[in-house]
């Protein structure tokens, strides 16, 4: 499959068409994998074009993306052209819109059939004279059923329907009507009266159930028709009843909506243009919005495929993803929705699903960072107090769960909970960490990152605190804030390494595992400037982390640095021994800028580098197109992403912040637009900016920055 063909539709509702491996893409209808809340499905419903029983067979010619729609044409030797237009709308229909153009001479009638296949073990296919209906349980990332109600059906069209249902021992799960059981039928199948379908007995295993809306089209010669077809998905069950209103017909896949919101960026680089406006993009895509099951607030999905559920790990950048959006619903919302439903111990889950979070799941996450970022630009009291009280429960339960002996640095217990599986910062703990498959506690590490984020946490909620005047409750995240950075720098930090360390809590040695994790503390106060030199030495150097696309996850000296992503010699899904990252990216990026704005010329320098091969590698660029992407990890030597995975839609970075800052120049301070470039800022025009309440143009020309309110 090459990857630029790829592509993704949404609407902003539950539902996702971004099949991580497509096989069919240029087949009519809905063909590939789909997620539907929190589960996959293989496929949503084909269109088989028939004459005289027998099916046409189209030729695909063209697809063309914008905007949340595919418009594919296709034709066949008779003259018949297929316009098709395939979109998710905002209410969870999928939609294919026809065009049939009868190019021939003579009169033809096209038979149009929307079909399926379904597990025979669920509830019987309901039957209705012009549409059917099929209740299945889907499993969701929890494991859990999720019910949904799909409804098929050939709306707003005029005439006779029928449709007909097969059960068949065994089947095919290719969009190919000679594989279906109609194909065998010398004439169409009749109209069925409203019914539920009988069931055989017993069922062989592998048996499938056939459904098909049948519609006729007559097409004079020369003439033109047109029918739409849907899939209209909705859910049903305790806890998890949903059914959003139907949108606006003239908005139905609400991008124009999206975009009216979204700030306008030009520039005079195309890589950079077409990398902001695929992170906006990117946040429509894998949108969550509120009113079923666990979800009070909008949020984020981490990914497509099995990752399009919200996640801890990811959603404290998008958070700060989402804060340049002139609507703070969004980014609130990503907040909200996990300290909503934090656990009664205090712990944040580590994934929402439809139907509930699993106890075991927790990831360590820059709660403190994506908090703070979030505040600067669209500052909410309301918002800080009520995050502020389920937040210090959090921060309780961290320093009893992770640091029980009060070190004032953070254990991560198993190689899942700091997103960073197989990696030999924890097999140098336990040389079977990386046989873990659970959340459960394998091990004891005092991880740099996890204490890093802590200590962020703490630090933003003191100031939080402070601000809305709990003194009692500021004291005590001050003094929390003060052990956790004299800790970090007395005990993780390694002079002859140059960077930070996590520790052996048995033995209280440093591990000596030169991970890029150990350059997080650059975006804090915790390192002294000696130190901070020290670490731009070993960051630079190209035989431990400057690689043509850094930074990888592992020094390039470490025994099992592979830029590959095998993981002894097996080529892993989540591998962190020499992929490149770009959370971690953005994380140093952050670091270098930290000490820029403090006047270090060399971290200004590394800043604006790193920030240009970062973009090259998310724009497409390094591989000598114009697609841009969001891959989960990267080779270190030639930019090309981990397409094998399939999961091209992950949001785990936050990129637009670090273009804005570096390469455009302006930082956000005291509630004010500042200039400030780091080096020679770009010209650039970012128009419909928010801050605070009100909207503002920024631009840069000749070098002069201009701020001027809406």
């Amino acid at each position: 499959m090459n990857q630029k063909k790829k592509y993704a539709l949404a609407g902003g509702g539950y539902c996702l068409y971004a099949p991580r491996f497509p096989r069919f893409q240029d087949a009519p209808g809905f063909a590939d994998e789909a997620c539907i809340g929190n589960a996959l499905v293989p496929s949503v419903f084909f269109l088989s074009f028939l004459e005289n029983g027998r099916p046409l067979h189209l030729s695909h010619r063209s697809t063309q993306v914008e905007d949340g729609r595919a418009t594919v044409t296709f034709d066949e030797p008779g003259g018949l052209k297929v316009v098709e237009k395939r979109f998710v709308t905002q209410d969870d229909r999928f939609v294919s819109e026809l065009e049939l153009n009868n190019t021939a001479k003579t009169d033809r009638e096209i038979t149009v059939v929307q079909w399926t296949t379904t597990d025979p073990e669920g509830e019987p296919v309901s039957l209705e004279g012009d549409s059917f209906r099929i209740r299945r349980l889907l499993k969701d990332g929890n494991k859990a059923e999720v019910p949904a109600d799909i409804h098929y059906n050939n709306p707003d069209s005029k005439g006779a329907r029928c449709l007909q249902a097969y059960f068949a021992e065994g089947g095919s799960d290719r969009p190919d009507f000679e594989e279906t059981p109609w194909f065998e039928l010398e004439a169409l199948p009749t109209p069925r009266a409203k019914r539920p379908m009988e069931k055989p007995s017993p069922i062989v295993a592998g048996s499938r159930v056939y459904c098909g809306l049948f519609r006729p089209v007559p097409l004079k010669a020369g003439q033109k028709a047109a029918h739409r077809f849907e899939a209209n998905l909705i859910f049903k069950g305790k806890g998890i009843n949903f059914r959003a209103r139907r949108p606006d017909t003239k908005d139905e896949v609400g991008w124009s909506s999206f975009w009216e919101k979204v700030p306008k960026f030009q520039c005079d680089s195309k890589e950079l243009e077409r990398v902001v406006r695929h992170r906006f993009e990117l946040l429509y895509l894998l949108r969550q919005p509120h009113g079923a099951g666990l979800f009070s607030s909008p949020s984020v999905c981490e990914g497509n495929g099995p990752f399009h559920q919200p996640s801890s790990f990811t959603t404290p950048a998008i958070m700060r993803e989402a804060r340049w959006l002139q609507d703070p619903t969004l980014a609130r919302g990503c907040l909200k929705a996990f300290f909503e439903n934090i656990h009664h111990n205090g712990q944040v889950p580590g994934r929402l699903y439809m139907t509930g979070t699993d106890p075991n799941d927790f990831f360590h996450a820059d709660w403190g960072g994506g908090f703070e970022a979030l505040d600067a630009i669209h500052p909410d009291k309301a918002t800080k107090k009520a995050v502020l009280m389920a937040m210090q429960r959090y921060v309780k339960w961290l320093a009893n769960n992770r640091d029980p002996e009060g070190s004032g640095l953070t254990d991560i217990v198993n190689h899942f909970e700091a997103g960073q599986e197989f990696s030999r910062r924890y097999t140098v703990i336990d040389d079977k960490a990386d046989r873990a498959i659970e959340f459960t506690e394998q091990f004891r590490l005092k991880g740099i990152d996890a204490s890093v984020f802590r200590y962020r946490m703490v630090k933003w909620l003191y100031k939080v605190a402070e601000e809305i005047q709990e003194k009692a409750m500021a004291n005590r995240f001050q003094a929390e804030a003060e052990v956790i950075l004299d800790t970090i720098r007395k005990k993780m930090w390694d002079e002859k390494a140059g960077l930070f360390m996590d520790l052996d809590p048995d033995n209280r040695r440093k591990t000596n595992v030169k991970a890029a994790v150990g350059f997080y503390p650059l975006a804090t106060d915790i390192p002294n400037q000696k130190q901070v030199d020290r670490m731009l030495d070993t960051l630079s150097d190209r035989e431990e982390f400057w690689t043509k696309y850094p930074v990888p996850s592992i020094s390039v000296s470490d025994s099992t640095f592979d830029g590959t992503g095998r993981w002894k010699g097996t080529r892993k899904n989540c591998p962190w021994n020499g992929r490149v990252w770009p959370v971690i990216n953005t994380h140093i990026l952050e670091g270098l800028t930290y000490w820029a704005e403090r006047g270090n010329k060399r971290a200004q320098k590394l800043a604006n580098e790193l920030l240009k091969k970062t973009v090259t590698m998310l724009s497409g660029a390094c591989e000598g197109g114009e697609t841009p992407n969001s891959f989960e990890h990267y080779h270190p030597e030639t930019g090309v992403g981990s397409r094998y995975r399939g999961v091209d839609l992950y949001l785990n970075a936050f990129v637009l912040d670090n273009i804005f800052r570096i390469a455009c120049g302006f930082a956000i301070r005291y509630g004010e637009v500042q200039d400030d470039p780091l080096g020679e800022a770009i010209d650039f025009k970012l128009q419909g900016m928010p801050l605070g309440n009100k909207i503002y143009d920024v631009d840069r020309k000749n070098g002069r920055l201009r701020v001027q309110q809406q």
